[in-house]
């Protein structure tokens, strides 16, 4: 059986030079460098409601009357609010400044000898990897022919050498679902190996497998799996990359320790009052359910008008697509005003890749005139 992943050593971090791209190109959101009409480099929920943008309204002012006192440490309130929208414990889950500070609290905590990265995957891994000193990294290769799917072939990679998987669902920027059988796989395999697997689900309710897992319990798979690490995030769900939003979902025992590799105070006034709202208002699913729809119908659109001018795009199953292209679309678009994600920084990718945002009909028609005749 063909094995397609490489072992590599890494070296801990020093400052910004020891990154393979510098910070301004590390991810998508590069406003501040570009002159942009219309980001579709950043992955965001094009779905939201007057409803909610009164919530975040009446939310934001609440934080901001709080701005003067410092906020609670042990974030009973918020902990209270994301424990009974998902159901758990209070004590099996905290919340982060966005699922970034959370990917680097763990990477301290767990202070792996070898991790292994489903490639391509969101640079943030690696990133938060480079922290830890001589921390090996095996790369798992997901392969084009196969439409970047991940299949059993994975399992082989899960060896006794390695301490921490991190895994996407759904991967960026390939935007599929890990298949539900698969994973429990790749949960059983690790706990059989004791390793620690940090599921990162940043999108994972905006995607198709949320919809068809209503009934899944974040209670019994922690309960089940010790190791195991759920990093969620309100920032793509609710369009506000700017307040960072994120919470982890583990054993009481794994949030305890991990709670000691952030921060005191991590959780800004504004953030706090911000995800009791959202908590509260995202309780029944039906606004997750809803921006599924929406996101679907404009996925298929962008999809096909995407495919009969030419490019090669990959099936997504949830906001965003991959798409591949030998023509030199990246400067054309600035150009124009639209910021696309050039992918060469993904592990495995080349520089005729693209990462495109699925936004609302008007944009999105936008993209695919500026597109025409290129």
């Amino acid at each position: 059986m063909k094995i397609d992943f490489v072992d590599e050593r890494s070296t801990c971090r020093q400052g910004p030079t020891a990154l393979r791209f510098p910070l301004s190109t590390y991810h998508g959101g590069d406003i501040y460098n570009n002159s942009v009409d219309i980001d579709f480099s950043v992955n965001l929920n094009p779905y939201v409601t007057d409803e909610l943008k009164a919530i975040i309204n009446e939310a934001a002012s609440e934080g901001m009357a709080s701005a003067s006192f410092y906020p609670d440490p042990d974030q009973k309130a918020v902990r209270s609010a994301l424990a009974d929208m998902e159901n758990i414990d209070m004590e099996c889950v905290f919340a982060g400044n966005g699922a970034s500070e959370l990917l680097l609290a763990s990477a301290r905590m767990l202070n792996p000898g070898k991790a292994l990265l489903i490639e391509p995957c969101y640079t943030g891994y690696e990133y938060a990897l480079k922290c830890v000193r001589d921390c090996g990294i095996r790369r798992y290769l997901l392969r084009e022919e196969e439409g970047f799917c991940l299949t059993e072939d994975v399992l082989d990679a899960i060896t006794d050498d390695i301490e921490v998987i991190c895994l996407a669902d759904p991967n960026n920027p390939t935007g599929k679902n890990v298949d539900g059988n698969l994973l429990e796989k790749i949960l059983g395999r690790s706990d059989e190996l004791n390793i620690s697997v940090v599921l990162d689900r940043s999108f994972y309710m905006l995607s198709n497998a949320y919809n068809k897992n209503t009934d899944e319990k974040y209670v019994e798979l922690i309960s089940k799996y010790k190791n195991l690490y759920v990093i969620k995030s309100f920032t793509k769900c609710f369009a506000l990359p700017g307040i960072r939003m994120g919470y982890v979902i583990s054993s009481s025992d794994n949030v305890l320790k991990l709670s000691r590799h952030l921060p005191e105070w991590n959780l800004p006034s504004v953030a706090d009052a911000l995800m009791r709202r959202i908590s509260v208002y995202a309780k029944n699913g039906k606004f997750y359910r809803d921006s599924i729809e929406q996101i679907k119908t404009e996925r298929s659109f962008l999809m096909k008008e995407l495919s009969g001018t030419g490019f090669k795009v990959f099936e997504s199953d949830t906001n965003f697509l991959l798409i591949k292209s030998h023509k030199n679309i990246y400067e054309k678009l600035l150009d124009k005003g639209i910021l696309i994600r050039k992918c060469d920084d993904f592990y495995g990718l080349s520089g005729d890749f693209y990462r495109i945002a699925v936004k609302g009909r008007e944009d999105n028609i936008h993209l695919i005139e500026a597109l025409a005749g290129m």
